[in-house]
């Protein structure tokens, strides 16, 4: 109900009694903004009940009172014979408990975990979670921190795409980027996401879908369904912080309780079996490399020419980077590693994929292509290689590319028993890149990620415990050459 005061009407008259001009057209302002006002309540609380919402379903929607319709008003709000006594005409307090008394236990989904879990979760716990505003205006007032209604409407809204999903305040990347542009969240992760290469949550919306489950066709190549948003990926009512670093494979619990795919490996280089498993299954970990399965595995149709990650990462493959379980080669001497990997290590897809900014995790955008955090070029044709490339995160560059290196005898394919090994081939003046030897995820037939086919590149490969054999383009003869290594593989 809008009140008016006729007062506020009344102009304001000169000294001789007549209406003043000014006081005129303030009161003519004044009339025209009290009715665009009203009519505004007037359309919103039409819209509002006119909108089919969750809430309002009178299949699904609450049912506190049993005596009147499930999802009717009244559910929530109480009629005019009864005492008011809290704003709205809610029947308590408009906090968290409200929502709890439906809210409490975890959907069939798995995306909303339960009222306990939402409780100790980041974004009811911290102090800044509150919305800021602009559209819709900032929440003033007190308590409201870890609100449901930072992030939730109860009775729906409504943007260019029409009805906003799941009974929120803006859709996919623009309710969490409002937060993650570096205020109230100290990390910018907004300023990630517009760099040239990123998860694509801003080119698609109306894609994603929070009951999508297990239907591959939902991350799909082919149709209209492919999409990347933040809630792929990150559960909003489950994300907590880590007390301390985790231990891949291990995802963040930045990442708990989503869906992901598990793989049952087969023979080297075979397409694994697979298991959805919804946000709902907390039988086992979250592991990283599971949540990027969804979309970079032959799960789901990828596009023509991507590689399948599940089928290069097999454990049961001749080498691989170690992304779902320990490497194959643990003799590896410690000195050949930097950044403290060893041959034991295992690591994240995160570790490669990521923002170009060390002060942000996860992989969110960066200015390299391929969504990587430092510069990697996949062509293998001559070309300097610098210490700030992305292999030299985790591989020392004294080892494998500088010619005056002291730990060149860290590799095995180097001096003194390989005085033409890695450091002769990468560093200058031959300036073979590493691309052109080996693949950076997963070699199903060869040690060491040896890749051949490529050009220049390697022709044929063999290999003995203490020794080896290559034919490539780049030799001034196509005969094989032998080579000895300077300990055991």
């Amino acid at each position: 109900m809008f009140i008016v005061s006729l007062r506020a009407l009344e102009p304001v008259l000169t000294r001789d009694g007549k209406p003043c001009t000014r006081s005129i057209n303030k009161m003519t302002f004044r009339m025209l903004l009290i009715v665009i006002v009203v009519f505004a309540g007037l359309l919103w609380s039409q819209r509002a009940i006119a909108d089919p919402t969750a809430h309002n379903n009178a299949v699904t929607g609450p049912l506190r009172t049993k005596g009147i319709p499930r999802g009717s008003c009244g559910q929530c709000h109480i009629d005019k014979s009864t005492p008011i006594r809290y704003p709205s005409s809610l029947w308590r307090e408009n906090d968290n408990e409200l929502c709890y008394t439906c809210h409490q236990t975890i959907n069939a989904s798995g995306v909303y975990p339960g009222s306990e879990v939402y409780e100790n979760s980041d974004h009811r716990t911290d102090p800044r979670f509150i919305w800021p505003g602009p559209v819709p205006t900032q929440r003033r007032e007190l308590r409201a921190a870890g609100k449901c209604l930072n992030c939730h409407t109860p009775h729906g809204r409504k943007d260019q795409g029409g009805l906003i999903p799941s009974l929120l305040i803006a859709r996919e990347e623009n309710l969490c980027l409002t937060c993650h542009d570096g205020y109230p969240s100290v990390r910018d992760i907004a300023r990630d996401v517009r760099k040239p290469y990123s998860h694509p949550v801003s080119r698609y919306a109306g894609k994603h879908s929070a009951d999508e489950g297990g239907d591959t066709a939902r991350y799909s190549y082919l149709g209209s369904y492919r999409h990347s948003e933040c809630s792929d990926c990150h559960n909003p009512h489950a994300v907590v912080g880590d007390p301390l670093p985790p231990t891949a494979p291990t995802a963040s619990n930045r990442n708990a309780r989503v869906s992901r795919i598990r793989v049952f490996n087969g023979g080297p280089g075979t397409i694994p079996m697979y298991e959805y498993r919804s946000a709902f299954d907390i039988s086992s970990p979250v592991l990283e490399y599971e949540i990027c399965f969804k979309c970079h595995s032959s799960w789901t149709q990828q596009r023509p020419g991507v590689q399948d990650m599940a089928r290069l990462f097999n454990t049961n493959n001749a080498s691989f980077h170690p992304v779902e379980g320990q490497g194959r080669n643990p003799g590896i001497n410690p000195n050949a590693f930097i950044g403290g990997k060893s041959a034991f290590s295992t690591i994240y897809c995160s570790d490669c994929h990521g923002s170009d900014d060390s002060s942000l995790r996860g992989p969110h955008g960066s200015q390299f292509p391929n969504l990587l955090q430092r510069r990697y070029e996949a062509r293998s044709t001559s070309r300097l290689t610098t210490s700030d490339e992305l292999c030299f995160l985790c591989h020392n560059f004294d080892t494998y590319a500088n010619t005056a290196g002291l730990f060149q005898q860290a590799s095995r394919f180097n001096p003194p028993l390989s005085p033409n090994g890695h450091a002769f081939h990468v560093g200058p003046p031959n300036n073979v890149p590493c691309y052109a030897c080996h693949d950076s995820h997963g070699s199903p037939g060869f040690p060491a990620l040896i890749v051949t086919g490529r050009n220049p590149g390697i022709i044929s490969f063999s290999f003995a415990a203490t020794r080896g054999q290559c034919s490539a383009t780049c030799h001034s003869t196509p005969a094989a050459r032998s080579y000895q290594i300077n300990y055991p593989r």
